[in-house]
């Protein structure tokens, strides 16, 4: 009878293990969107946020860059080394597009939509809003699959440090 019952434990403690050995706490990003964001804002006039948004079911990357008139740079360069960083962070899954908005004095989404069009980024108008959706075959092209390596800064940028 012992020798069941201590049979009976044993299985009981086997299947646990096995179910709990399944639940794991998930990883710390090893490059947090803090750390793009950061990158990003190391240049004068500029700033960039970025976080997960659900339209229904649908996940997708909400992303604002802003410049102030303090910023002196390339805007096209700005927008290019903005999205490398939103690329290298693993963090925030990009989910099914990115949807990016450029403010700034002057900017307009054509101006944004143009820039892109540099870039070999193609985007849509979103709702004929201000913000744009992001094609994400052109971003894996440009930036390599998420996460990507971190970007170094451009040359046009650096002056305007």
């Amino acid at each position: 009878m012992r020798i069941i019952s201590t049979l009976r434990k044993g299985a009981a403690a086997a299947v646990v293990g096995v179910l709990l050995s399944g639940c794991t706490t998930p990883a710390a990003p090893s490059r947090p969107m803090a750390a793009a964001e950061a990158a990003v804002s190391e240049i004068p006039g500029a700033t960039f946020q970025a976080d997960r948004a659900r339209n229904g079911t649908t996940a997708y990357v909400n992303a604002t860059l802003s410049v102030t008139d303090a910023f002196a740079g390339d805007p096209a360069a700005l927008l290019d080394y903005s999205l490398g960083q939103l690329a290298s962070q693993d963090e925030v899954d990009r989910g099914q597009f990115v949807r990016l908005k450029f403010d700034g004095p002057g900017q307009t989404p054509e101006k944004t939509k143009t820039l892109l069009v540099s870039l070999r980024i193609n985007s849509e108008q979103y709702g004929g809003g201000s913000s744009l959706e992001l094609a994400n075959q052109d971003l894996d092209e440009r930036y390599g699959t998420w996460p990507a390596p971190p970007p170094s800064l451009p040359p046009s940028l650096r002056s305007a440090r």
